[in-house]
């Protein structure tokens, strides 16, 4: 007995140093992203960058600005991205669509997830919040 109850005190000791090991940083970080581009493959690889941030910083506040082409991220019409995306969202991730981009593709709100969120200016935007103290980073090309 004294033998299962040491070897139950490793294991659950040696899982939570390997969930321990993911985590960098506890810090409360505010990263606004742009996203530009409709591009497939560079959405695989930033939905991936999400998803390594939260596991290295799981306290960041994260925020995904799209516009132009971008938008196309959050098309809700036949998105391969749409667990992922779904799974970032409720991780606490804010995805936004640029207004001024639908109107000049001539887009509706009602294309988008509805946990989409919508800004007048994506531009705008990135500028307020890196006012703010927010960190900027420019996904993709």
């Amino acid at each position: 007995m004294m033998i299962y109850k040491i070897f139950l005190f490793f294991i659950s000791f040696f899982i939570s140093y390997q969930l321990q090991a993911q985590v960098v940083s506890t810090k409360n970080h505010k990263i606004i992203f742009q996203l530009t581009t409709a591009d497939s493959l560079t959405h695989r690889k930033f939905i991936r960058q999400l998803e390594n941030i939260l596991k290295a910083a799981p306290n960041a506040q994260i925020e995904v600005i799209t516009h132009g082409m971008g938008v196309d991220l959050l098309k809700e019409n036949s998105n391969p991205f749409f667990s992922e995306l779904l799974a970032l969202q409720n991780d606490g991730i804010r995805f936004t669509v640029c207004e001024n981009t639908l109107k000049q593709r001539k887009l509706k709100k009602e294309a988008f997830y509805e946990w989409s969120g919508f800004v007048q200016s994506g531009i705008l935007e990135l500028v307020i919040k890196q006012e703010q103290g927010w960190i900027y980073i420019k996904a993709g090309e």
